[in-house]
């Protein structure tokens, strides 16, 4: 634990000519914030990483200089804790202190000790930055962190600023010692208290606003990743996240220096804003996106291996259970058998990934990394055996994201699927849209096996689903394109040519439905007549362009599939079927 330096001493800063924020006060305090947040014209404007450094710089040197004047009682110890503790300070980061008196008679009392820290960090909460401000002694600080998590993550940071190295010493000494000793005992809680976080804020890799600090994958991630391998609960992660923290503290820096507030979202404007900062060397708002999607992919899969031990015991040390060729549930996960035979076995990697799916088992790690090494190629066209575990993938529902993802993270579904890359973190470049292009495919997936039972041909739906907007990677009309590549994926996953043709027309006119029926007068019997007229009179085609319409909306996001909606789209349907069931104005099966 090291004390702040006397002088901030950073980039822009000289102690002649630099914020003068000396004398103590609030105004002092904010006006050389200012300063930095905005240089005067012809000053240097900072990097963000330099930007925090200063930062942290500057409230040390205030807090310094403000102890000093004010005296702390032998025995106590100013100590910073949470971002400023790990000098992560960002422009509107409330900074987290803590005045630790000795507790013994030797030391200052409760009352001494809080009149001095009413003194020393007064004016700080005046500040726009405000503080989160405590008084305690070690125990009681330690106590306080058993019965709270942030309070417990916020002690193992804790550093030094001013007073006592001794007591801010025992301070640490002892928080560490207690989170060591009782992470057994609460990990559940650390477990269902991030899950809820996730459920609050979304995941940031894949959602067109993704939360920096809060969302899955954020900061708030590599803070537990940090704080479980202090805890000796997990080792360090096999990939390095040190480049992914670099990069959401980058762009959490800059948020924050554009909004001029403590903001966190990352929206559409904000990014395109964030893309054209020099320092951050983004060619383009897509490039940001795609970058920080890899990013806090990388966390989530880092804390993800960190948190697999939540798994009960019972299951983590349960006898490993065969669950298909070369495929055994060992330890809660799904994984390689020891004599699967990987090098001639092309099908292992969809059966792995259909067997994950279907139990609701993460895949293992290991097995991934095993396949990705020596897997052979399934070369087209797929045999039957394969596309069943494809469909068994797919018709999983929930449990079939995690599992894909896991696949393309380890490198197993763009072999699989080459198209996947011109997609990957995408964003849709659509404000309806939540997702990312790659996300908004499996989340359409996801929703289209809620409704397998309602089409003939639930193996075209599902495909369908996969695939229907993978030419959103290129330019023009991506429905077009989605629908050539939706053809050559049919065939070579081993459809016959004809079911290849009609894959590729119900990608083709996926918004046929809806735009329909919003743009045109359901009344009019020429409006379902020209929809039956599109789609070839075909009466497989219009239930399964019908169910794909549902499930792209309900995968687009929360908005995009509103019971007005649904009643329009289903009204039309209804007049479709009315025709191709014969009657007054019946198209004739075949008619294109």
């Amino acid at each position: 634990m090291v004390a702040a330096r006397s002088d901030p001493g950073g980039p822009g800063w000289s102690r002649r000519g630099g914020p003068a924020a000396v004398a103590g006060t609030a105004a002092d305090l904010d006006g050389a914030r200012r300063a930095l947040l905005s240089p005067p014209p012809g000053a240097r404007r900072l990097d963000p990483a330099s930007l925090r450094e200063v930062l942290v710089e500057l409230y040390d040197f205030w807090l310094v200089r403000r102890a000093a004047a004010i005296g702390i009682a032998d025995g106590a110890a100013l100590v910073a804790t949470g971002a400023l503790g790990r000098r992560e300070l960002v422009p509107w980061s409330r900074p987290r202190l803590l005045l630790v008196r000795d507790g013994t008679r030797s030391g200052p009392d409760a009352g001494e000790a809080g009149r001095v820290a009413a003194s020393l960090w007064a004016p700080l909460r005046d500040t726009a930055a405000g503080a989160d401000t405590a008084v305690a002694t070690v125990g009681e600080a330690v106590a306080s962190s058993l019965r709270d998590l942030d309070a417990a993550l916020g002690l193992l940071d804790a550093r030094l600023i001013a007073g006592d190295p001794a007591t801010a010493e025992r301070l640490a000494a002892t928080a560490h010692q207690a989170w060591r000793a009782g992470i057994g005992d609460r990990f559940d809680h650390v477990v269902g208290a991030t899950c809820a976080r996730w459920a609050r804020a979304g995941e940031a890799a894949v959602q067109i606003a993704p939360d920096l600090r809060e969302g899955r994958g954020g900061l708030r991630d590599l803070r537990l990743l940090d704080a479980l391998v202090t805890a000796r609960w997990v080792d360090r992660p096999a990939v390095d996240v040190e480049p992914a923290r670099a990069l959401l503290l980058d762009l959490r820096t800059e948020l924050h220096r554009r909004s001029g507030r403590p903001r966190d979202v990352l929206d559409a404007d904000d990014a395109q804003a964030l893309a054209d900062v020099p320092e951050l060397r983004f060619a383009d708002r897509v490039a940001l996106a795609r970058s920080l999607s890899a990013a806090s992919r990388t966390v989530a899969h880092a804390l993800d291996v960190a948190l697999r031990p939540a798994v009960p015991t019972a299951r983590r040390w349960a006898a490993r259970r065969p669950r298909a060729a070369g495929i055994v549930e060992d330890g809660g996960a799904v994984a390689l058998a020891r004599g699967a035979r990987i090098g001639r076995d092309p099908g292992l990697v969809l059966r792995l990934a259909a067997a994950a799916a279907t139990t609701g088992r993460p895949l293992a790690v290991a097995s991934v990394r095993r396949l990705a090494e020596a897997a052979p190629e399934l070369r087209a066209p797929w045999p039957e055996s394969a596309r069943a575990e494809l469909l068994a993938l797919l018709g999983a529902g929930g449990t079939m994201v995690e599992v894909i993802d896991t696949l393309d993270r380890g490198g197993l579904w763009g072999r699989l699927f080459p198209e996947w890359s011109a997609v990957r973190d995408l964003p849709p470049g659509d404000h309806r849209h939540a997702w990312t292009v790659d996300r908004h495919l499996l989340e359409v997936t996801r929703h289209a096996a809620e409704l397998t039972a309602r089409v003939p041909r639930p193996d075209l739906l599902l495909i369908g689903a996969l695939v229907h907007d993978l030419g959103r990677g290129g330019g023009g009309d991506h429905t077009a394109r989605s629908a050539v590549l939706a053809r050559r994926i049919g065939l070579r996953v081993g459809l016959p040519d004809a079911d290849a043709e009609t894959l590729a027309r119900m990608v083709r006119h996926h918004r046929l439905l809806p735009l329909t029926a919003l743009r045109h007068d359901p009344e009019d019997p020429a409006t379902a007549r020209s929809v039956v007229r599109t789609l070839g009179a075909d009466p497989e085609l219009v239930e399964l362009v019908a169910a794909l319409a549902e499930a792209d909306a309900r995968g687009t996001g929360p908005r995009a599939w509103s019971p007005w909606r649904a009643a329009l789209v289903d009204d039309l349907v209804g007049r479709c079927r009315a025709l191709l069931g014969g009657g007054p104005g019946t198209v004739e099966p075949g008619v294109r």
